[in-house]
């Protein structure tokens, strides 16, 4: 990779990690272009060479800590571990950056204008999908295990909890909520298609 490539990857990190801070401090509403620029120590125009709008930044941020959750999950053994840290780790980090981010990526996730949105759930229903797929493998999941519709309808419950907390204005608590959910209904949910 030649220094032009470096410099690059740099400025675009700058900018992700200004604009995590600035939303995480003032809300998405309350950040705009410039001041992501500003505080990333780069001109306006510069953002638009790595993005093409300010939702992207939102994506690209959950996106890349979901990439660490999901290589946290694979060093579990079952797949009702990878799925349970997948899910908890994730949890984490959309409380971690607090209601006004998760507001934006349910925004971006619901109204997808880019491929990076449209991809979030495909993304997620196939991590949970890949350790099923594991599980039936090794021998743990019985081979009929419908491991697609399981994938879906645990992601589906993973999205249901972050909604409810962003809807009750964080008055729930989706990390304990996520926990609850994989002692109880997860493991039963995979507990019927175990040997």
């Amino acid at each position: 990779m030649g220094k032009r490539q470096i410099a690059a990857l740099e400025t675009r990190k700058k900018l992700i990690l200004a604009a995590e801070k600035l939303i995480r401090e003032r809300g998405f509403e309350g950040v705009s272009v410039e001041d992501v620029a500003r505080e990333a120590g780069v001109a306006k125009g510069t953002f638009y060479t790595y993005f093409r709008r300010k939702e992207e930044v939102v994506d690209v941020i959950a996106h890349n800590r979901f990439v660490i959750a999901e290589k946290e999950a694979g060093k579990e053994e079952t797949a009702l571990g990878q799925i349970s840290a997948f899910l908890t780790e994730s949890m984490k980090y959309i409380f971690d950056t607090g209601l006004p981010v998760c507001r934006q990526w349910l925004k971006n996730v619901v109204e997808p204008e880019d491929e990076q949105g449209k991809s979030k759930l495909a993304y997620d229903a196939g991590v949970i999908r890949k350790a099923l797929d594991a599980a039936v493998e090794r021998g743990e999941l019985k081979k009929d295990a419908p491991t697609g519709a399981l994938a879906d309808s645990i992601a589906a419950s993973y999205y249901g909890i972050v909604t409810v907390w962003a809807i009750t204005n964080g008055k729930s608590d989706p990390v304990g909520l996520i926990g609850d959910y994989e002692k109880n209904a997860l493991k039963a949910l995979l507990g019927a298609y175990q040997i």
